[in-house]
C-alpha cells in the first residue's frame, strides 16, 4: 500500500488519498496506469468517510496549495481554493485574522465552527496553524454539519493535524524568508498640486469658506523650488511613516515515525515585521501527536499544541486617519531637528500635534502576549469486530495580556518664534493593562457499530458531550505616573500615580449534547444518512434551553448502474441531496436571557469605590437561531479521471436570526455596536435566505517526466431578508437592513453625474439650494419634483454576489510551478472622507481628484470628481451618503505564483537527504481591478475612511527531509 496524491477537481480536493498500486520506479504516467483503486478519505463529524460514500456537500483542501503558499495565516492560504467559501483578507497589521464565511452572510454572527483534532477552536486558532502540520481540512457546508448542532449553521471547518507515519524517524525542515510591501498606497498630490487645488477650491467657493488664506504664487514657487524646506516643505507622509519593506522569517522543523507508538512533533518560529518601523511580531508554535497501540483492541492517542504570539510596538502606533489627513505642505521635521511646526510658511498647531511620525516614535508603547494551549487525550476500544468505543477529554486555555503606555509629550516648538506650542504637549501619561483568559473543558464519548450483511452496509454512531467554559478578565488604568515606561498598576500613592479605573469580570456557560448518526448503503450504490442532535445551553432560559437539529442525506452512484457502465468515458457519477437544520449562538451573550447589573469601580481620593451599574436588559423568550439547509449536487469524473466536476444548488434559510432589539430611544437603554456598552437584549428578529450555485471543474494529466493540472471554481449567492421584527428597517451608518433587501445593502441617494448650468436654468430639483454647476446631481427617485430623504434607496452592496478561483500548475522533471488566482464580482466598497474626498477636515487631496475633477474650463457632467471646495464648503457633495462614493470592488488577483526545483534523488541520497526543494513565491503581486476611478485602493479593503495597507510578498524558501 502506498500513499499517493491526486488532484481531484476544481475544488482542489486531495485530503488523505489511499492508492493501491504496484511498487514501481517507472515514470509517473506508467504508475498511474497500474493504479487498481483510488479512495479519497474526507473528514466528517466525529469521524472519516470515503469520498465516494459521502452524501453531503463536503469540500477538502489540497495540501499542496498550503505547501506552495508561504503565508503568515492558514486562512489566507486557502483563499480562492474552495467554492462558496469567501475570505476577506481583513486588511490589518501583524497578527490580524482574515474573515471567513461559508455560503453568504446572515444578519449577524456568520462565523463557521472550527474543530481542530476534535477540540472546539476559534478562527484565530485556525489562522495560526502551520501548513506543515496539516494532514486534512474538510468544510461541511450543508446538512452534514447538523451533527454539530447549535453552532454549525454557517458551516463547520474540520482540521486533522499530522500523526506519525510509522517506521524509521523522518525529519523535515521548512524555511522561508519573505519581503512584504504594500499592494497599494494612497496617491496624494504633492505640495504644489495641493496648493493650486486649494486656490481653485477657494475660487469655487467665492472666498467665503476656508481655514487658511489662499496661497500666493510666490509661496507656490518657493515650494516648487525646494530651497526653503523649513517654511515651504513638500512632504510625502506615507513614505516617511511606513517602512519601504517589512521582513518575514519562518522556520519549522518536525519529526515523525514510530512503530507501536507513532509520533509527530513540530516546532516553529515566525518573525514578522510591521510596516510600522517600531512594530513587530514573534510567534512560537509547538505540537506533538502520539498514537499508542496498547493491544489489538485498545489504542490511546494524545494531541498537544501550544502557540505563543507576541506583538511588540516600541512606538505609540500609527493613526491611519491622521496619516490620511495631514497635508504635504506640512513639515515633518525642521532643519534644526525639531518636530515640524510650519505649514506652507505658517505655524500649524493642529498638524504639529497630530504628526503621525512624531506620535508613533514618542507617543508610547504597546505589548501584547497571546498564548493558546490545547490538549486532548483519547482512547479507542474495539471489544468486537465492527464495534468501537471512543472517548476523549480535551482542555484548552487562552491567555491574553496587553500593556499600553501613553507617554507624556514635550511641546513642539514654533520654528518661527522659537516658543513652545502648549497645545502640542501632553502633560499626563497613562498606562492601561488588560488580562483575559478562558478555559474550556470538554468530554465526549462515542459508540459506533458497523456491519456488512451481504450487499447491505450499516453504521450507527451515538455520542454525548459536555462542555464547561469560564472566561475571566481584569482591566486597569493608571495615570500621572512619575516616569514614562513604568508598566505597573501596583501602587496607589500620589508618587506612583493615580489609579483611574480597575474592574474585573467572570463569565461562564455549560453546554451538553447528545447526537446520533446512521449510515446505510446498498452495494455502495445507494446511500442514506440520518443525523439527530440535541443541545442544551445555559445561555438560554430553562424553557428554551434545548434545541433539536435533524438532518437527512441521500446519494446515488449512477456510475454503478448498468445503463452508465457502458459509457466508457464516465468513471464516476454521483447524485446527492440533503436536508437538515443546525443552529447558531454566535451573537448570544452568556446571560442575555436575564436582566442583570454590572460591577464597576471608580477612584475617590485614591480610594477604590465599588459600584453597581446597569448591565443589560434580559429577554427570557430568546431561542435558538435555526438554519435550515437544502442541497442537491452532482459529482463526477470523466475520461480516465482526467476531467472532474462538481455542481451544487443550495438554499439556506435562517429562521429567527438573532439581533439586538431596536428599542425606542426614550427608554434610555444604550444601543451600541460595542457589546461591552450595548444594553439592548437580543431577540429572534428575522428570517434570512441565502441561495446559490457552486461549480467546480478540473483537468489533470500525467505525461512523460511530469504532470499538469488546471482547476476552477465558481459560486453565485443571492441573499434576501424575508422578515424583520415589526418589519421596521434597521439603519447603521451607510447600511440598511430591510425586508426584501439583502445583508450589506448601502442606503443613500442615487446620482446622475454632475449638475450643469442647463440643469440650474431648468430648475432641476436640488438637495441643497446652494448647489451649483459641477456639484453632484441627485436623482428624484419618487418623481415628486423634490430631492429629499424620501428619495434615498438601496445603492449597492458590500457582499460579493459572485466569487471564483483558478489554479494552474504542474511538474516537469525536477521543476514545479503553481499559480493560484481568486476573484469576486458584483460588489462595492464605500470610500468617503479622507479616503476619497478633497480637503475633508483639512485633509490632503488624492491624485485622482487633480486628474478627473470638474472645472469651468472642462464642465464635463460625467467628470469623476465634482468641483473642488474647501473643507466645510462642500456639504452638498461630501456630506451626503450617495452612490457617488461607491467604488467597484470587483477584482481578479493572482494570489500566488510558486516556482520550485527539487534536487535529483541520486544527488541528495549521497548526503543523507530524502528530499531537498528550493522555491520562490510571489503573493498578491498581480491584480485586475474593476474600478477605474481610484486606482490607489486595494479592492479587498472594507468600507472605511482609512486603513493599514494590504501586503504583497516575495518569498524564498527550502523544504528538506532527512
Amino acid at each position: 500500500m502506498k500513499k499517493k496524491k491526486i488532484i481531484l477537481g476544481a475544488v482542489l480536493l486531495s485530503s488523505v488519498t489511499i492508492v493501491h498500486a504496484q511498487e514501481t520506479k517507472n515514470k509517473p504516467s506508467d504508475t498511474v496506469k497500474k493504479v487498481k483503486n483510488v479512495e479519497e478519505i474526507v473528514l466528517v463529524g466525529y469521524g472519516k468517510q470515503k469520498k465516494g460514500t459521502v452524501s453531503g456537500s463536503i469540500a477538502s483542501v489540497d495540501k499542496k496549495i498550503l505547501q506552495d503558499r508561504p503565508t503568515t495565516s492558514l486562512t489566507a492560504s486557502i483563499q480562492g481554493a474552495l467554492p462558496g467559501v469567501t475570505i476577506k483578507s481583513k486588511l490589518g497589521d501583524v497578527g490580524s485574522v482574515p474573515d471567513l464565511n461559508v455560503r453568504g452572510r446572515s444578519v449577524a454572527g456568520n462565523s463557521p465552527l472550527y474543530i481542530i483534532d476534535g477540540i472546539l477552536s476559534s478562527a484565530a486558532d485556525f489562522s495560526r496553524l502551520s501548513p506543515a502540520d496539516i494532514e486534512n481540512i474538510s468544510i461541511l457546508k450543508d446538512a452534514s454539519a447538523a451533527i454539530y448542532g447549535t453552532r454549525a449553521g454557517y458551516g463547520v471547518i474540520l482540521v486533522e493535524t499530522k500523526k506519525g507515519g510509522g517506521g524509521k524517524m523522518s525529519i523535515s525542515y521548512n524555511m522561508y524568508n519573505a519581503y512584504q510591501t504594500p499592494t497599494y498606497l494612497p496617491k496624494y498630490v504633492d505640495a504644489v498640486g495641493y496648493m493650486k487645488l486649494k486656490n481653485e477650491a477657494y475660487f469655487n467657493a467665492d472666498h467665503n469658506v476656508g481655514l487658511f488664506s489662499q496661497y500666493k504664487q510666490e509661496q507656490i514657487d518657493l515650494t516648487a523650488a525646494g530651497t526653503d524646506p523649513d517654511r515651504y516643505p513638500n512632504t510625502d507622509w506615507y513614505k516617511e511613516t511606513y517602512r519601504k519593506m517589512a521582513n518575514v522569517l519562518n522556520n519549522e522543523i518536525n519529526v515523525s515515525g514510530g512503530d507501536k507508538i507513532r509520533y509527530f512533533a513540530s516546532l516553529g518560529y515566525l518573525k514578522q515585521e510591521s510596516l510600522s518601523p517600531t512594530k513587530g511580531m514573534d510567534r512560537y508554535s509547538f505540537r506533538t501527536n502520539t498514537s499508542s497501540k496498547l493491544s489489538d483492541k485498545l489504542t490511546v492517542n494524545s494531541n498537544i499544541s501550544f502557540i505563543k504570539q507576541m506583538i511588540n510596538d516600541q512606538g505609540g502606533g500609527i493613526n491611519t486617519t491622521e496619516l490620511a489627513r495631514i497635508s504635504p505642505t506640512m513639515a515633518l521635521r525642521q532643519s534644526n531637528g525639531w518636530w515640524g511646526s510650519v505649514n506652507a510658511g505658517k505655524v500649524d498647531n493642529t498638524f504639529a500635534n497630530t504628526n503621525p511620525v512624531r506620535n508613533n516614535i514618542e507617543g508610547g508603547d504597546f505589548k501584547s502576549n497571546d498564548q493558546k494551549f490545547m490538549g486532548a487525550l483519547s482512547a479507542s476500544y474495539a471489544p468486537a469486530k465492527g464495534f468501537n468505543i471512543d472517548a476523549q477529554i480535551s482542555y484548552s486555555n487562552w491567555n491574553y495580556r496587553l500593556g499600553e503606555f501613553t507617554n507624556t509629550l514635550n511641546p513642539v516648538y514654533n520654528f518661527l518664534t522659537q516658543a513652545p506650542i502648549s497645545a502640542t504637549a501632553r502633560a499626563v501619561n497613562n498606562y492601561k493593562e488588560k488580562w483575559e483568559s478562558d478555559e474550556l473543558l470538554n468530554t465526549q464519548v462515542l459508540v459506533s457499530y458497523e456491519k456488512n450483511i451481504s450487499s447491505h452496509y450499516f453504521k450507527i454512531l451515538g455520542g454525548a458531550s459536555y462542555e464547561d467554559y469560564t472566561a475571566r478578565s481584569i482591566y486597569g488604568k493608571k495615570s500621572n505616573i512619575p516616569k514614562d515606561g513604568l508598566h505597573a498598576l501596583s501602587a496607589l500613592s500620589t508618587l506612583d500615580g493615580t489609579l483611574d479605573e480597575l474592574k474585573s469580570n467572570t463569565q461562564q456557560y455549560a453546554f451538553q449534547s447528545a447526537f446520533a448518526r446512521i449510515n446505510y448503503n446498498y452495494q455502495e450504490k445507494y446511500f442514506l444518512e440520518g443525523i439527530i442532535r440535541a443541545d442544551a445551553s445555559s445561555r438560554f432560559a430553562k424553557e428554551n434551553r434545548w434545541g433539536y437539529f435533524p438532518a437527512f442525506m441521500a446519494s446515488w452512484r449512477l456510475d454503478k448502474e448498468n445503463f452508465i457502465k457502458n459509457l466508457n468515458f464516465i468513471n464516476t457519477l454521483k447524485l446527492r441531496g440533503s436536508y437538515g437544520s443546525a443552529g447558531s449562538i454566535n451573537t448570544i451573550g452568556y446571560y442575555d436571557s436575564q436582566t442583570y447589573m454590572d460591577n464597576d469601580s471608580s477612584v475617590l481620593g485614591n480610594v477604590i469605590v465599588g459600584a453597581v451599574v446597569p448591565g443589560k436588559l434580559g429577554f427570557s423568550d430568546i431561542g435558538w437561531e435555526k438554519i435550515v439547509t437544502k442541497n442537491i449536487g452532482l459529482d463526477g469524473s470523466l475520461f480516465n479521471n482526467t476531467f472532474t466536476f462538481s455542481v451544487d444548488f443550495y438554499n439556506r434559510l435562517t429562521k429567527g436570526a438573532l439581533m439586538n432589539n431596536q428599542l425606542e430611544y426614550e427608554t434610555g437603554v444604550i444601543m451600541d455596536n460595542n457589546p461591552d456598552k450595548n444594553q439592548t437584549p437580543p431577540i429572534n428578529a428575522g428570517n434570512v435566505e441565502n441561495k446559490g450555485i457552486e461549480v467546480t471543474l478540473g483537468y489533470n494529466k500525467n505525461f512523460e517526466n511530469g504532470d499538469f493540472y488546471i482547476n476552477a471554481n465558481f459560486a453565485k449567492n443571492q441573499n434576501t431578508i424575508l422578515s424583520l421584527v415589526n418589519s421596521k428597517p434597521l439603519y447603521n451608518d451607510y447600511w440598511i437592513t430591510q425586508v426584501g433587501g439583502s445583508i450589506g445593502d448601502f442606503y443613500g441617494y442615487k446620482t446622475a453625474g454632475l449638475l450643469t448650468q442647463e440643469d440650474i436654468n431648468n430648475n432641476y430639483p436640488k438637495l441643497y439650494s446652494s448647489s451649483q454647476p459641477g456639484d453632484i446631481k441627485y436623482v428624484d427617485i419618487n418623481g415628486d419634483g423634490v430631492v429629499d430623504e424620501n428619495d434615498r434607496t438601496v445603492i449597492g452592496n458590500d457582499v460579493p454576489a459572485f466569487t471564483y478561483g483558478l489554479s494552474i500548475g504542474g511538474r516537469y522533471k525536477n521543476f514545479d510551478l503553481s499559480v493560484v488566482g481568486q476573484g469576486v464580482a458584483n460588489v462595492q466598497v464605500y470610500l468617503d472622507k479622507e479616503s476619497s474626498q478633497a480637503f475633508f477636515n483639512g485633509a490632503g487631496v488624492k491624485q485622482y481628484v487633480l486628474d478627473n475633477r470638474w472645472t469651468p474650463e472642462n464642465p464635463n457632467p460625467n467628470a469623476l470628481y465634482h468641483r473642488v471646495l474647501p473643507a466645510g464648503g462642500g456639504t452638498q457633495n461630501i456630506g451626503v451618503t450617495s452612490d457617488f462614493w461607491l467604488f467597484d470592488a470587483s477584482y481578479f488577483r493572482i494570489k500566488s505564483v510558486t516556482l520550485g526545483y527539487s534536487l535529483p534523488q541520486d544527488v541528495i541520497n549521497h548526503i543523507g537527504l530524502k528530499k531537498f526543494r528550493i522555491y520562490a513565491n510571489l503573493e498578491n503581486y498581480f491584480t485586475l481591478r474593476g474600478d477605474k476611478r481610484i486606482k490607489d485602493f486595494d479592492p479587498e479593503m472594507a468600507s472605511a475612511r482609512s486603513s493599514y495597507p494590504n501586503l504583497k510578498t516575495v518569498s524564498f524558501g527550502i523544504n528538506a527531509t532527512f
